[in-house]
């Protein structure tokens, strides 16, 4: 079995990243928001810093699993369990940390990243992760921590759950246009099928969450952060790029969350 000691030290964290930019994102735009709207007390950014470990110890655990490969797993078993325990450790840790300090009321939120990053492990544990209800799944776990960080600088909680749908609407849109551009150039694709679904399912769930949030008195730029994301959705449904294209995509969608966490920051503050 290989141990830390033969891998030089750039080498140490090779392959045990999350490779996809998506992940990063759906992490650190909500985070972002939430510690900007709260004033990044203690407790908020103890817990960030368990929102990171979370994302950090995800492909060691699934490479030992064995969902890398028996190759990798042979080659890459020690450093994985090495850096899985310190992220894990430190991760805890953070979270203890944060839940002490967080106050009373936020406390009860803990459980919505806890909750959904136990069903993002059991769909990893079932290899169904990369299914599209698994990736949504995913994202929602991941934003999920913006609610309780949030929470932690007084922010209501129907204010700190807008932040957290607003977010949940927009990288699950972006996953499903993502997967009608890929599915689409697979060969027999039905692409006018698959154009005219995916294109008529986010313009509903975009105009009916315009619309909710507009009943609901939302600030105007609080209405507009949920655009950008959901406007580039639905270009992508409709113009069905090569998949080719996917790395500019994956930034095109980074820009537009990041305009979204500028309207929600200066919407919120």
């Amino acid at each position: 079995m290989t141990s830390l000691s033969t891998h030089p030290t750039g080498s140490l964290l090779q392959g045990l990243l999350p490779s996809e930019h998506g992940v990063w994102f759906q992490l650190g735009l909500p985070l972002a928001t939430a510690l900007f709207v709260s004033g990044s007390p203690a407790s908020a950014l103890w817990l960030s810093g368990a929102a990171l470990a979370c994302l950090l110890a995800h492909e060691p655990l699934l490479l030992l699993l064995g969902h890398r490969g028996a190759r990798r797993g042979e080659r890459d078993g020690a450093r994985a369990r090495w850096w899985g325990l310190l992220v894990g450790a430190l991760g805890a840790l953070a979270f203890v940390l944060g839940a002490l300090s967080l106050p009373s009321e936020a406390r009860p939120f803990l459980m919505l990243p806890v909750i959904l990053g136990g069903e993002v492990l059991l769909l990893a544990w079932k290899r169904q992760e990369r299914t599209l209800s698994g990736e949504v799944l995913a994202a929602l776990a991941l934003g999920a921590w913006a609610v309780p960080i949030a929470m932690a600088g007084g922010m209501p909680a129907s204010t700190a759950l807008t932040l957290w749908g607003t977010y949940g609407l927009s990288f699950g849109l972006a996953t499903l246009a993502v997967r009608t551009v890929i599915a689409s150039h697979r060969p027999h694709a039905h692409r006018e099928r698959l154009r005219c679904t995916g294109a008529a399912f986010v313009a509903a769930a975009l105009v009916s969450a315009v619309l909710w949030a507009l009943a609901s008195g939302l600030q105007p730029l609080r209405v507009l952060a949920l655009l950008p994301v959901g406007l580039v959705a639905l270009g992508l449904c409709v113009a069905l790029p090569s998949p080719r294209r996917l790395h500019s995509i994956g930034w095109t969608l980074g820009v537009a969350g990041t305009l979204t966490l500028v309207l929600l920051g200066v919407g919120l503050s």
